[in-house]
């Protein structure tokens, strides 16, 4: 007869599923590679069949793991929702969250979440999104973050996507620019030397993703490692530069620049909030994700 099955197991065999990998499922888990090893053993000994097999540097799984994965996961997931609620979020607690930002929703929320009073003992930390989106979603399902929050993602069966804020884009000159004064026509967007920034998004193509038009093709003299720093490199030139309109908002002042709209079609662009299913229901992360959302 066979012993009964220990729910752990099926916690290990899962996150292997997930992300494809024993040692990466050992990294998330907080376990050594040997145990991760030992428990799908365990697990495959017990229902008597293969569950991954290898398949070049990494493993696939077996039709059975497949079944088993479809079948298990929403159980669980349920089970560690009611374990949650039962147990609660506390922000009397010490927590700490981690959340993945861009430039824009850096500067955007960091001095809101700094001065909130309603807290408690939790602290949520902003850190910038990895520099492509396959591995911002590889760093979620580590739990190297309990957010993040970006653009241009893509939809993903594993995450939940919430829009978060919706931003524009608007050109910048310095005032008292020699040729730019109230307006700025197509002919001289696609005429005066412009400033760029460095994309830290291999996969985010800049002016496509605001505007539809096809755009003469423009040689960038300067290119910013930064939005600021394309901003600073503006208010001292006579070159010009598409920036976020919130940002173009919050330091036009500063950096005495006068800010006009595209003299174009354009489309504003979407900030989401991507999470991982699993934390759906979590009322820590839930909680989190209402707290951010209230600050705008």
């Amino acid at each position: 007869m066979k012993s009964k099955l220990d729910l752990n197991l099926l916690v290990v065999f899962l996150e292997v599923y997930r992300l494809r990998s024993i040692t990466l499922a050992s990294e998330s888990l907080g376990l050594t590679q040997p145990g991760v090893s030992g428990a799908l053993k365990r697990l495959q000994s017990q229902l008597d069949a293969p569950l991954f097999i290898r398949e070049g540097r990494g493993i696939s799984p077996t039709h059975v793991a497949i079944q088993l994965a479809n079948e298990v996961e929403p159980a669980l997931t349920q089970v560690e929702s009611a374990l949650g609620n039962v147990s609660g979020f506390d922000i009397q607690s010490h927590r700490s969250f981690t959340v993945y930002v861009n430039e824009i929703i850096l500067h955007t929320v960091r001095s809101k979440i700094e001065a909130d009073t309603t807290l408690g003992n939790c602290s949520i930390h902003l850190h910038m999104t990895p520099n492509s989106e396959d591995e911002l979603l590889h760093q979620l399902s580590l739990h190297k973050a309990d957010l993040a929050i970006d653009v241009g993602v893509r939809s993903n069966p594993a995450f939940f996507y919430q829009p978060f804020i919706d931003d524009d884009v608007v050109v910048v000159c310095r005032n008292g620019h020699p040729r730019i004064h109230k307006s700025l026509s197509r002919e001289q967007f696609e005429s005066e030397q412009r400033i760029s920034i460095q994309q830290r998004r291999i996969d985010l193509l800049e002016m496509n993703y605001f505007t539809d038009e096809n755009l003469m093709p423009k040689e960038i003299t300067c290119e910013g490692a930064s939005i600021l720093s394309m901003l600073a490199l503006v208010s001292e030139s006579d070159s010009i530069a598409a920036v976020s309109a919130l940002m173009a908002k919050k330091y036009a002042d500063l950096f005495n620049l006068k800010t006009m709209p595209l003299p174009f079609v354009s489309k504003p662009f979407k900030h989401f909030m991507v999470w991982h299913k699993r934390s759906d229901n979590n009322p820590a992360n839930k909680w989190l994700r209402n707290k951010l959302s209230k600050m705008l």
